[in-house]
């Protein structure tokens, strides 16, 4: 592997000063990498790091080699897998306070063929989410997999998240750019000691004032993905910045309905309003947009937004009134194993809410009597096609889409303009969803205090924590609703409304949804109590889903609503995956694929709504 591990005094002294005598460590100009025994199959970074001044644009390209695909090529640190044998060089272009800087790194590579892997070094801003995974083979005993720090400023790692493969920590507070090596090391079934490392650099960053609207979080770099954008010198400032501390004005930067002057934006107009923190999440958001937007939903629902961010460190995507942007976890994103070792893997932070809870409502979208969403291991190199994306990111965009438009919908867009500030505009008018409460109004306060739990985090009383799944499918069945988290709130009622309209509309596709059991002791998991597919066509929601996608998207005919398919009943008794082949066609084998993390975890909605609203 990449080092021998290092001996414990020698540890202990590489992590008080933050140098290492004994370092294997190559440097050419400004550019570290931080080993020197290289093989083909591992993975590497490249550090651009500098005792005193102030980096800004770096460009990294390759030289000479093999063809390495450098993901991070806009970052201080670019990360890779090194494909194969031979010599290797890059270059890397930069502004160093002010002067124009070129520094150029060459090393050479032997074959290989590494049974252990730590990926993907990268540069984070002190405070943000690191997450760091370790890929192995079947000569690996996987209960032999630990992690240590071996050098930098003390990290502290996530205990409540970290397993064999992962490690999650918080970058530590800096006063300068500071590498921190990670080494995973494991043992072979054989018994053999083998190692790797990882390096991250930490970034020094401005202090967050006290009133800035991102107060509670550390924000990733992030930069416009067309450079000559017109919007290119406000995107970052008013929608992705801890600095932001005011919303920023439609002068300073106008929605996409402006650019189109309020018909349907071209696909250019709208990435001229993206902002990545990767080049490919704006090159795989591009060609989705080319390959499924036959109706022109999506541009048309974009027309309300003043940007879109696609950043490895957003989980779950939300929409947020105080910018106009809506922001998308590029996990829907990727199709190569490289570009999702980019994407960090801090867990959601729902995920254990409502544990206590008896039951589980389970959700999924179907066609054919089979998934059209898939969990795909992240311990296995997997590449995916554009198509494998269509309908997660589909219900994805409809959804926060819905939530754009209805803070600013379509009568609104003249209605301000210029020096008007755009949360100002989103609070000062009724929304769809506010109307909607009042028209069709969700009756059981029982699921919605439960919704409360579940997704808010409040804790259970004596009585939720004993309502068994029969008693909340009676709660549940004969209220309007289509979905356990719209009992969230009314943003969120709407929300899974349309989402659920337009996948069916558009893509045949049908949301099932259901309370069943938990697992018990001998592993009988998920034993539906009650279950519906197409539940979006029950009367009295359909109602409720016409009146929102009439306003939420005025280009839609409505007369589709006729044509949902008949709404489907599960079979109580059996478990959600036997509940799978009960549309009329017939039955299709479950794929492997669906099996692996018990369906993608459907219990929690893949977006969020939650972030509160500023008071200035």
């Amino acid at each position: 592997m990449k080092k021998i591990a290092l001996l414990l005094s020698s540890l202990l002294l590489v992590s008080c000063s933050g140098d290492d005598p004994d370092s294997d460590e190559i440097q050419a100009g400004n550019i570290i990498l931080n080993e020197s025994e290289l093989t083909a199959g591992l993975s590497t970074q490249l550090i651009l790091s500098v005792q005193t001044g102030s980096i800004l644009s770096p460009v990294w390209t390759q030289v000479s080699g093999p063809d390495v695909e450098l993901l991070s090529a806009k970052s201080k640190v670019v990360g890779f897998t090194i494909p194969s044998a031979g010599d290797y060089s890059f270059e890397v272009n930069y502004t160093l306070s002010g002067s124009s800087v070129t520094d150029t790194i060459s090393f050479t590579a032997d074959s290989g063929n590494p049974n252990l892997v730590a990926r993907l070094g990268h540069s984070v801003i002190e405070g943000n989410g690191v997450s760091l995974r370790a890929f192995y083979d079947d000569s690996i005993n996987p209960d032999s997999i630990t992690w240590q720090q071996i050098s930098g400023p003390s990290i502290r790692l996530d205990e409540g998240n970290i397993t064999a493969e992962i490690a999650i920590f918080d970058a530590p507070e800096v006063a300068r750019d500071s590498i921190v090596e990670m080494q995973v090391s494991a043992q072979t079934t054989s018994g053999a000691q083998v190692t790797d490392t990882v390096s991250v650099l930490v970034e020094n960053a401005a202090i967050i004032p006290s009133n800035a609207y991102f107060d509670d979080d550390v924000l990733a770099t992030v930069y416009p993905y067309v450079a000559d954008s017109p919007h290119k010198d406000n995107l970052q400032n008013c929608v992705y910045s801890n600095q932001l501390a005011s919303s920023c004005t439609f002068n300073q930067l106008p929605i996409i309905a402006s650019d189109s002057n309020g018909a349907t934006p071209t696909i250019d107009q709208i990435m001229d309003h993206v902002l990545v923190s990767h080049d490919w999440m704006g090159q795989r958001f591009r060609e989705y947009l080319e390959a499924f937007d036959d109706h022109d939903d999506f541009k048309n629902l974009f027309r309300a937004t003043t940007a879109i961010v696609l950043s490895y460190d957003i989980r779950p995507s939300f929409y947020w009134a105080a910018t106009g942007a809506i922001y998308l976890d590029p996990n829907t994103l990727w199709l190569t194993p490289e570009e999702r070792d980019t994407i960090n893997e801090a867990p959601d932070y729902r995920a254990n809410f409502g544990n206590e809870l008896q039951f589980v409502m389970p959700w999924r979208y179907v066609k054919d009597n089979d998934y059209v969403s898939f969990n795909y291991p992240t311990n296995e190199r997997i590449t995916r096609s554009l198509n494998d994306l269509k309908y997660d990111l589909a219900d994805l965009l409809y959804h926060e889409l819905a939530h754009a438009n209805d803070y600013l919908p379509s009568p609104e867009w003249q209605r301000y303009t210029g020096s008007s500030r755009f949360l100002d505009a989103a609070l000062n008018e009724s929304e769809i969803s506010d109307r909607l409460t009042v028209l069709y109004p969700l009756q059981s306060t029982i699921m919605k205090n439960l919704a409360s739990v579940r997704f808010l985090g409040e804790d259970p009383t004596l009585i939720q924590k004993s309502y068994t799944p029969s008693d909340v499918a009676g709660f549940y069945s004969p209220d309007i609703s289509n979905g356990f988290y719209n009992y969230t709130n009314e943003k969120e009622d709407l929300g899974i409304l349309f989402e659920s309209l337009m996948m069916s509309v558009r893509f045949g596709v049908q949301r099932d949804t259901a309370v069943t059991t938990k697992c018990d002791s001998s592993d009988n998991c998920y034993i539906v109590s009650w279950g519906q597919r197409g539940r979006v066509a029950e009367p009295g929601i359909s109602e409720r889903a016409e009146f929102v996608a009439e306003n939420i998207l005025p280009e839609f005919d409505t007369s589709l609503i006729n044509s949902l398919p008949a709404p489907i009943a599960m079979q109580p008794g059996l478990d959600w995956w036997d509940n799978l082949a009960i549309s009329p066609a017939a039955p299709k084998a479950l794929s492997n694929k669906v099996r692996v993390g018990k369906v993608r975890e459907t219990f929690l909605e893949n977006h969020s709504h939650s972030r509160a609203l500023p008071k200035h």
